[in-house]
């Protein structure tokens, strides 16, 4: 077998350093150890005269990173536009911040099928594609639309919000439809898989029987794949940190004080706020409980001077 996974972006893995996000955590390892291709932006956009994408291939471990510039003129509207100002606040439920206009939308699905037209390249008999997130929902329709029989999957990192929130996103119809191209579609929980078929049931009005789905592309099978990371990997680099220079540097500089770190995007759906409260009410406990043991051990102290006296 032939695996492409594809995603927005691409991650370079680092010798012996910790992984910055969810999705590269979970991919880089199956890239460098399946042998397969992974194919994402590059991070750069290229203007007109392109006329067929080219991609920077580098190799990672027994797979590759195959890396493309994706055309400045949609760039934009693909994803500050549409993916991050209609998707990700529908995705989860702050229909509030909903904000797209028919320009994104139209961009959102000329990136799609640019990543189609790369993809050809990589496509053998043997080939499976594995599409990840809400960037790329419409890219299993562009691809059979470009005669790709080979199996397509599709997982989504977020949620997938009840049907009265997807409503919200324009197309949203067209963009459900787009997805039964796929003939497997994972989600993270099964509330979310669940969401999914109440909207293909009340939008599509589609036959779904035991979490599959018959239309027009033929059968796609919906399903819930928990993702999750190499714990044991994390925690042997979590003890190596211990001894780095830069974490001796700032346990030095804390003078004994206490410190929690954090590491998030700086995002509405990550609950920050909550979490900065929950936080406080933890130094706040543990303040009161180093109290309790304060006052206790003064208490058994006078007991015993007065026992001795």
């Amino acid at each position: 077998m032939n695996l492409v996974v594809v995603s927005n972006r691409v991650a370079r893995g680092l010798a012996n350093e910790p992984m910055t996000g969810g999705l590269a955590a979970a991919l880089l390892p199956v890239v460098e150890k399946s042998g397969a291709i992974w194919v994402g932006s590059s991070g750069r956009v290229r203007d007109g005269g392109q006329k067929e994408p080219f991609a920077e291939i580098e190799a990672l471990g027994a797979g590759a990173l195959a890396m493309l510039d994706l055309p400045a003129a949609h760039y934009g509207g693909y994803y500050e536009g549409f993916a991050n100002s209609a998707l990700w606040p529908a995705l989860h439920s702050r229909t509030d911040l909903i904000r797209a206009s028919e320009e994104d939308y139209l961009s959102y699905r000329e990136v799609n099928a640019f990543m189609a037209r790369a993809l050809l390249r990589f496509a053998r008999p043997d080939t499976v594609f594995w599409i990840q997130d809400y960037h790329f929902l419409a890219l299993g329709a562009e691809l059979r639309g470009r005669g790709v029989t080979q199996p397509i999957g599709f997982f989504l990192h977020t949620p997938w919000a009840a049907p009265t929130m997807i409503e919200g996103v324009p197309h949203h119809r067209e963009l459900i439809e787009a997805m039964l191209a796929y003939d497997l579609i994972g989600f993270q929980t099964r509330d979310d898989c669940e969401n999914f078929l109440d909207c293909v049931s009340s939008d599509l009005g589609l036959d779904i029987e035991t979490g599959v789905i018959a239309s027009r592309h033929g059968r796609t099978r919906v399903a819930v794949f928990p993702i999750g990371i190499d714990v044991e990997k994390f925690a042997v680099q979590a003890a190596k940190a211990v001894s780095h220079p830069d974490v001796s540097r700032l346990r030095r500089s804390l003078n004994g004080e206490k410190l929690a770190i954090g590491v998030d995007r700086l995002d509405y759906s990550k609950g920050l706020v909550n979490r900065i409260k929950a936080f406080d009410r933890v130094w706040t406990l543990a303040a009161v409980a180093c109290a309790h043991r304060v006052i206790a051990a003064d208490r058994d102290a006078v007991a015993r001077r007065n026992r001795g006296l």
